[in-house]
């Protein structure tokens, strides 16, 4: 699917300039994504994630579905360079993981992309494809993570038990981040709020246990709110 757009294809929409010399500036000014245009006689041209839910959907009744924005594969033509930094695209999804006692999920789709360092991600280990973006709900897991905060999620398959941590789950329509501990005797899983003052551990019964998952490990935030 299309992800980048000329100049002259965003001139007059709403919240645009209505000229590609104003564009250009604006660019400039918000530090936009851009490439070189492969167009005979455009400088440059720029990526979907730099623009507002509003502007997407000005694109999107302009250009039709080509305006969607889709995970891109992990290889070098993904790569983009800001500031002289390689960043890599990373899928920022529209699910809120209850810090709490659970937030239903009725469907999943993708917001944006947020570029990040291509070194980070390497950190950690991780790459494109194996990464994903997710918004905490609730303050169950103050103060490690808060209400609002985007947290960077490994999204590999990981092995059964899974290591003590952080990580993104489900249990049956409800999706949290809690931390997960396991338990031997009971041959299940302590699910574990950090903010213990008002949230008790629980551990996953036979039935729960039915209808749980591992969405992914919470490797670290990817924008902390500060209050």
């Amino acid at each position: 699917m299309r992800e980048w757009f000329l100049s002259s294809e965003l001139i007059g929409l709403d919240g645009m300039a209505n000229s590609s010399t104003g564009i250009s500036q604006k660019a400039r000014r918000n530090n936009w994504v851009k490439r070189k245009a492969s167009v005979e006689g455009r400088a440059f041209e720029y990526h979907i994630s730099n623009f507002s839910e509003k502007v997407i959907a000005q694109l999107k009744e302009r250009y039709g579905e080509t305006a969607d924005v889709t995970p891109i594969k992990g290889n070098a033509s993904s790569l983009v360079m800001i500031n002289d930094i390689e960043m890599l695209p990373i899928p920022v999804y529209n699910v809120y993981a209850a810090c709490g006692f659970g937030r239903t999920v009725d469907s999943e789709y993708q917001l944006r992309m947020e570029f990040l360092p291509s070194q980070r991600l390497k950190k950690f280990n991780l790459d494109v494809e194996s990464t994903r973006i997710i918004s905490c709900h609730g303050d169950s897991m103050e103060d490690t993570l808060s209400d609002g905060d985007e947290v960077l999620v490994d999204i590999r398959e990981q092995e059964h038990p899974v290591k003590n941590g952080v990580y993104v789950i489900r249990i049956g329509q409800n999706v949290f981040i809690k931390r997960l501990k396991y338990n031997i005797i009971a041959e299940s899983y302590d699910v574990i709020s950090d903010n213990k003052s008002e949230y008790d551990p629980f551990t996953l019964t036979v039935n729960q246990l039915e209808d749980f998952a591992v969405i992914g490990k919470v490797v670290t935030t990817v924008m902390k709110a500060v209050f």
